[in-house]
């Protein structure tokens, strides 16, 4: 993962912020760090768009 990525995800759960944009990231998966230790309790929207994601991990679908 990009460490500028890294970086914006950890912010986020530092900050608890409750919207979190990853839009046009090119991303193509889902960053797991969006689902370790319950750091991102607060989140309650996450925003993915045109991204390259092809599957998502189990615990989401």
């Amino acid at each position: 993962m990009a460490s500028e990525l890294c970086k914006t995800i950890s912010v986020a759960r530092l900050e608890k912020h409750k919207n979190l944009f990853l839009n046009y990231r090119n991303l193509h998966h889902f960053p797991l760090e969006l689902l370790k230790d319950e750091g991102l309790q607060y989140l309650e929207r996450l925003y993915m768009k045109r991204n390259s994601l092809t599957t998502l991990v189990p615990s989401l679908q």
